[in-house]
């Protein structure tokens, strides 16, 4: 992922004495270590001082290498891995960090660890899902020390650490951004219609997710029958990979669909889909703000998304897309037949979705949010007591 050239963050204000360690314990390559990177860049392009603290071998790691960003290989081993916090206080101090920014659950247990008796270092937990914060008393404790503050992907995400205790506060809505540069938007409709022999008149339901419980497929694939008796040869497919597939396909030749949903597997190609799809549907049942919604808006797709998490706040309802209750298959069908019934409104939705991306949702956004939010929490760090 590259930050696009006709970004303005090099005119932004940066924080006096701004020097940032970052830490990622994600062995996989998702959402959130693409959001860190995104952010890594951006404070790269605007010569901030920072280090990126991940485990060896991590994708993450190895694109910031890539990317000319500093690494330190850590073990990160779990959420009680003392080594870990040992070796980070030491690099933090040899580093002159003045901030600590943990980006996920395990990173967040070893910087809070780190940083506990670091005055210096201030401590900044990017939160990305809506689950409620469990009630064991190490959670607790990191998660209600008043010296930590969040940076939420959305009100939903804030929503739910309010609930568990977290001062509002100490809370920053910074939501996560897309980059248009990654896509050329120029792949032509029809390349992923004549890869899995799909005619250009056959209306596509698509979705690009991982196959977790959270993400729901279960409900988007029971939706299909429905749809399927208004459009009988409409096609569904599941760009994604995870623990749930053979579950799925279960439940795909119990409901006699082999013939109309499609489990893709992984892709790295996504602009491909995207450009071939006709809607977007989001069947989550819990969901922190989900960046593949925010890159189907930008190619101007309808989207039909679940009123969960921060979902809402790039699916506004009958204004950039339709919203539906999670769990709730023939509202999931009944959304998706009205957008295919009718053309003009799914046009004027898409055109919508894509202004609205544009205007909040994208990687300068995600960079500039990140940056005012830093020098806010390091002002009331030195603020006299």
């Amino acid at each position: 992922m590259t930050i696009s050239p006709s970004l303005s963050i090099e005119k932004m204000a940066i924080p006096a004495g701004l020097n940032v360690v970052h830490v990622d314990a994600g062995r996989e390559w998702r959402g959130g270590q693409r959001q860190a990177l995104t952010l890594c860049r951006g404070l790269q392009s605007l010569g901030v001082p920072q280090m990126l603290v991940c485990p060896p071998g991590s994708p993450l790691g190895e694109e910031a290498r890539k990317a000319g960003i500093s690494v330190e290989p850590m073990a990160l081993r779990g959420e009680l891995d003392l080594f870990s916090a040992w070796r980070l206080r030491r690099l933090l101090t040899a580093h002159g960090a003045t901030l600590l920014h943990a980006h996920d659950a395990h990173g967040h247990a070893v910087a809070w660890m780190a940083a506990r008796k670091m005055s210096q270092v201030v401590l900044v937990v990017s939160r990305r899902v809506d689950f409620a914060i469990s009630k064991n008393i190490f959670s607790r404790r990191k998660y209600l020390d008043p010296r930590v503050r969040y940076f939420a992907i959305s009100n939903g995400v804030r929503d739910v650490l309010v609930d568990g205790g977290v001062a509002p506060d100490r809370i920053f809505i910074v939501p996560s951004g897309v980059d248009p540069a990654r896509f050329t938007f120029l792949v032509p409709r029809d390349k992923m219609r004549q890869e899995l022999g799909i005619s250009d008149d056959v209306p596509v339901i698509g979705t690009i997710g991982s196959l977790v419980d959270h993400k729901d497929h279960r409900t988007l694939i029971a939706a299909l029958p429905t749809v399927r008796k208004h459009f009988p040869t409409a096609q569904c497919l599941i760009v994604g990979e995870g623990e749930l597939r053979p579950e799925l396909e279960r439940q795909i030749a119990e409901l006699n669909l082999n013939d109309c949903v499609h489990l893709i597997g992984y892709r790295e190609d996504v602009e491909t889909f995207l450009s071939g799809f006709d809607l977007f549907a989001l069947s989550s049942h819990l969901e922190g703000l989900c960046t593949s919604v925010a890159d189907a808006m930008l190619f101007r797709l309808p989207v039909v998304g679940t009123r969960t998490g921060g979902v809402p706040d790039l699916v506004r309802d009958g204004e950039t897309g339709l919203l539906v209750e999670p769990k709730r298959p023939e509202a999931l069908a009944a959304a998706i037949v009205r957008l295919l019934e009718d053309p003009a409104l799914a046009q004027r939705l898409g055109a919508a979705a894509e202004r609205h991306v544009h205007n909040q949702f994208t990687a300068e956004a995600l960079v500039r949010n990140s940056v005012a939010a830093y020098g806010k929490v390091l002002q009331e760090q030195n603020r006299p007591a």
